[in-house]
């Protein structure tokens, strides 16, 4: 039954210019910031005093992998919003046995299609950076791929998550509009409040953005030679381990999931 719905939710997708406008934009930054990366270590390398040039190829990553999670959030809220635009949301629920298995095809689909914004995002990246600089300065293909992995999953739950917001929204602009405003001005201000009360300031890293910047930058400070980056990176104080920082985002995920099955059980859709 789900495999059969899941299948349907891709056929939308794809029949669907809306994920390839939103990966667009987050594959050329992915490319800028690959030869920018490429050029500045070429540069630190260079000069005299400049010792060991920066491993930044795996900083870069993990930044626009960031990017690419809140380009997938995007796609999952829009996407599912949209079907209440457009009245479809109607003829899918009458066409399934219920409508918590739509929401859970949904998430995956949605998921999916976050996992491969990572990929192509980093795939682009790595390229990029490559091309400028050739091997020259390059961490360790086990810290690039882990990253990597991170990124996919990180990008995977906001493809969830963003898909439940949709749900739980039913208004492509206004959940488009919120998703963006808590993820660029409202979570990063609230975050400067909570560390402005020391009791409070570890709530940060419990925060759903915050905790996915959190397990991306875990291994590119560690590579960098500095653990102690990634609280400034992530703007959190106290920050978890890359595996509770995806537990966190991933308990974001399900509790956005519960709420929207809720409501989407006593929406009137006719």
């Amino acid at each position: 039954m789900i495999a059969a719905l899941v299948r349907a939710e891709v056929r939308k997708v794809a029949s669907t210019r809306l994920w390839w406008v939103l990966l667009v934009p987050a594959a050329v930054l992915s490319v800028l910031v690959g030869v920018f990366s490429g050029v500045f270590t070429l540069a630190l390398g260079a000069a005299p005093d400049a010792g060991a040039a920066l491993p930044l190829t795996i900083a870069s990553l993990a930044y626009a992998l960031a990017v690419a999670a809140v380009a997938a959030a995007l796609h999952g809220a829009v996407a599912t919003a949209g079907e209440f635009r457009h009245r479809t949301v109607t003829t899918t629920y009458l066409a399934a046995p219920g409508r918590g298995p739509v929401l859970l095809a949904q998430m995956l689909t949605c998921a999916g299609v976050g996992a491969g914004y990572g990929v192509a995002v980093a795939a682009l990246g790595v390229a990029a950076g490559l091309l400028v600089r050739g091997g020259a300065r390059m961490p360790g293909p086990g810290a690039l791929w882990l990253v990597v992995a991170i990124g996919a999953v990180v990008c995977a739950l906001w493809g969830a998550l963003g898909a439940a917001l949709g749900v739980l929204a039913a208004h492509q602009a206004g959940v488009a509009v919120g998703l963006l405003g808590w993820v660029l001005v409202a979570e990063p201000l609230l975050s400067v409040l909570l560390a402005a009360h020391g009791t409070l300031a570890p709530l940060t890293a419990w925060l759903p953005a915050n905790a996915g910047e959190t397990a991306l930058y875990t291994v590119p400070a560690a590579v960098l030679g500095d653990p102690g980056l990634v609280g400034p990176a992530a703007g959190v104080t106290g920050p978890l381990p890359w595996p509770g920082a995806v537990a966190v985002l991933a308990g974001w995920t399900a509790l956005a999931a519960a709420a929207a099955t809720a409501r989407a059980r006593t929406r009137d859709v006719t």
